[in-house]
């Protein structure tokens, strides 16, 4: 089984890639809550080939719960469970330019102050973004 776990800073386009994973065969969950990572695994391993390929979207959106996400990928590699981390970003520009276009509030946009958002969430995703398999800047996509 390939299992790919999506994430990165809001904004940075994960909703278009699980589009695009969905198109060439991915089963694809987005907002997964991170505790349900290892039965969730377990049930594609369980499909005998059935699921082979999974991408799950797992990011910021699930407020305090997303802290359970490196404890959860610890217990993946502990059960024997490979996975790749596929991490989005772009410049803080252009998030700000894909907010103000699309009109959504970013998760931790405090009182509308998007700015201050996008940087708390670098901030908690630092330590996902040095462990990603995969780095993509979508600045220019």
């Amino acid at each position: 089984m390939r299992l790919l776990i999506i994430t990165g800073i809001s904004g940075a386009g994960k909703s278009l890639v699980v589009k695009y994973l969905e198109d060439i065969g991915f089963f694809c969950v987005d907002n997964l809550p991170p505790l349900l990572i290892g039965k969730f695994a377990e049930i594609c391993v369980k499909s005998r080939g059935k699921i082979s390929k999974v991408a799950l979207v797992i990011d910021i959106r699930g407020g305090e719960l997303f802290n359970d996400l490196v404890p959860e990928l610890n217990a993946l590699k502990e059960s024997g469970i490979d996975y790749e981390i596929l991490f989005l970003e772009a410049s803080d520009q252009v998030l700000i330019k894909r907010y103000k276009e699309s009109r959504r509030i970013h998760p931790l946009a405090a009182e509308g102050r998007l700015v201050k958002g996008i940087k708390a969430e670098r901030e908690i995703l630092s330590q996902i973004k040095k462990n990603a398999t995969y780095v993509i800047d979508t600045s220019n996509l």
